[in-house]
């Protein structure tokens, strides 16, 4: 079905001169076609990880400087030249984004239109080089040596990589590489606990993002012959803005639909160019009063295949899940050895030491401001501890970054719920179940027949099944009760087939039967070979289900043992129970 539906949408691009005729139609549907081909990275860079740029422009004039300058004045043929421009808008795009890893929101957003100031100005004042404002002349036309059928040419080049750009960005909205985005864009911390390399991902954003800007200014800057240093002023990066913005964000099909618009208003108010920016912002305006998710907002996945006919398609094939990986009797799961961890001087953990066993349920309690989280983040590799030492299955980990301890066999919950609200119940799921050590486009070729995530989705739907909440996969998290959502996080983490579940206050804010059936889904994880470190102030929960537990106060291990020896513990009544409650 979605191989036939491209089928004929190039068939309507290829089309489109034969009904447009010759002339000015032809000229609009190239601009359509290249500014989307820009506008979609934006999208892709905006609207899934959530990175704000407002120097497209930039990337766009590097792409289409460098493949005019490669043809123009170096001979070099197009179908090297326009590769390269490409290729140095991505380069580009990998400067900046190295810079943009050590920025988040508006300083991103500052840091990005400095850049596009800067390539607009190289471009004005490098006269030798770009022309300046008079123009970069002589530039070859990408017209296959036809004036006559030339513009036509043209235009099937530019819709063919539009088609090519959108089946691409269509894949990465639907696949696994979607939603890594989206949980990258919801928290890096989330992110980085279900093994994604953070950096990486938003690098890897940013510089696809500047390389389809550079593919967008090659394309026009060999559609004339000519390259004018006006044509990359910030009008062009807030034009691309609100394109995506008002398409909508978080559709695949928004950036095309914006632009659509966006350039039918360019074209419309051609002779009010002084009054474009007011008229522009005005626009915006309205967009986001009124239809905050953008046109395609209006028709909900639009005219993607909706979550729920993939999971009928899946529940056939869900049965029993596969077992949980059991870590090796004879080894510790994990193991700290003097950790310390301070802040601005304040000692949160103190020469801190303790044992987790395979198969056990080891609880951690104490006293608010214990340390308790502080711990949990250190494990779980958040932040680094100031000394000592933290082994997972015998191997120091200490100085190892989250992701890594994820792809090793670590998964954690929240005490703070982190679950992608723009995701479905089942798709948080697979965000544990992602396909490990491959590229993400070699799901593309099934992804366009159709059922390339089917084995997944039955997975997940099992798991689903087994936590009791089977009937909510096609919901999204925040049509989901608190207990659910716990549920939900808790598939997500079972979802990661790890060695050592961290589990923060799995039951804090439940009520009692919420939280009983939170205990039996922990004992049965316990029973299945499971092995857990949990954190929780309910003492009922805890001493329920816990094999041993150990006692904290002010960042100092103060009791360990069963339940029974720590709840008669003179130093655990005093500091933390209360005699009434132990």
């Amino acid at each position: 079905m979605r191989l036939l539906l491209y089928a004929a949408t190039a068939a309507v691009l290829a089309l489109f001169p034969v009904a447009a005729g010759p002339g000015y139609h032809i000229y609009v549907g190239q601009s359509i076609a290249l500014t989307a081909v820009a506008a979609i990275g934006l999208n892709l860079l905006l609207g899934l990880s959530g990175q704000m740029s407002l120097g497209q422009a930039g990337f766009y004039a590097v792409g289409a400087y460098g493949s005019a300058l490669l043809a123009a004045k170096l001979h070099v043929p197009l179908w090297l030249a326009m590769p390269a421009g490409v290729v140095l808008a991505g380069l580009a795009g990998a400067c900046i984004g190295l810079v943009a890893l050590r920025t988040r929101g508006l300083h991103l957003a500052m840091a990005t239109l400095a850049f596009g100031f800067i390539a607009a100005i190289v471009a004005q004042r490098w006269v030798s080089l770009t022309g300046g404002t008079m123009g970069l002349i002589g530039v070859p036309v990408l017209d296959f040596g036809s004036r006559k059928y030339g513009p036509t040419y043209f235009y099937w080049i530019a819709a063919g990589c539009f088609l090519a750009v959108q089946i691409a960005s269509d894949y990465i909205h639907r696949s696994a590489c979607g939603r890594n985005l989206l949980a990258l864009k919801q928290s890096e911390a989330f992110a980085r606990t279900i093994g994604l390399n953070v950096p990486a991902w938003r690098l890897g954003t940013f510089v696809g993002a500047a390389a389809l800007a550079g593919l967008a200014g090659a394309l026009f800057a060999h559609q004339n012959g000519f390259v004018g240093s006006d044509a990359f002023s910030l009008d062009l990066s807030l034009m691309l803005l609100i394109g995506v913005v008002i398409g909508g964000l978080r559709s695949s099909y928004g950036a095309i639909v914006g632009t659509v618009v966006v350039v039918a208003i360019g074209e419309g108010i051609a002779d009010l160019h002084d009054y474009a920016a007011m008229i522009y912002g005005g626009i915006l305006l309205i967009v986001l009063l009124l239809l905050p998710e953008g046109i395609a907002g209006l028709f909900g996945r639009a005219g993607q295949r909706p979550i729920t006919a993939d999971i009928q398609a899946a529940m056939p094939q869900a049965g029993t899940p596969r077992a949980l990986p059991a870590a090796p009797a004879e080894t510790a799961v994990l193991e700290l050895d003097g950790v310390t961890k301070r802040y601005a001087g304040v000692v949160a953990i103190d020469r801190l030491s303790f044992t987790v066993r395979p198969g056990t349920v080891h609880a951690l309690i104490g006293p608010n401001g214990a340390g308790k989280s502080t711990l949990i983040n250190a494990i779980a590799g958040l932040s680094m501890p100031d000394a000592g030492v933290v082994r997972f299955l015998g191997r120091d980990v200490t100085r190892m970054a989250a992701h890594r301890r994820a792809r090793l066999g670590l998964a954690r919950t929240f005490q703070n719920l982190l679950l992608v609200q723009e995701l479905s119940v089942i798709e948080n799921v697979l965000l544990g179940l992602r396909a490990r050590n491959r590229p993400f486009w070699s799901d593309l070729p099934r992804w366009l027949l159709g059922g390339h995530e089917d084995a997944l989705l039955a997975e997940a739907l099992t798991i689903l099944r087994l936590l009791g909440i089977g009937d909510l996969a096609a919901r999204t998290p925040g049509e989901l009760s608190y207990g659910h959502r716990k549920l939900c996080e808790i598939a997500r983490a079972v979802a990661q087939s790890p060695l050592l579940f961290l589990l923060d206050e799995p039951v804090a804010g439940l009520n009692e039967e919420e939280a009983l059936r939170i205990a039996g889904v922990v004992r049965g994880l316990r029973d299945d070979g499971a092995t857990i470190l949990l954190v929780e102030h309910n003492m009922e929960f805890v001493m329920a289900i816990s094999d041993a537990i150990t006692v904290l106060d002010h960042g100092v291990k103060i009791a360990e043992g069963p339940p029974d020896a720590v709840r008669q513990n003179p130093a655990v009544i005093d500091a933390y129970l209360g005699a009434e409650a132990a």
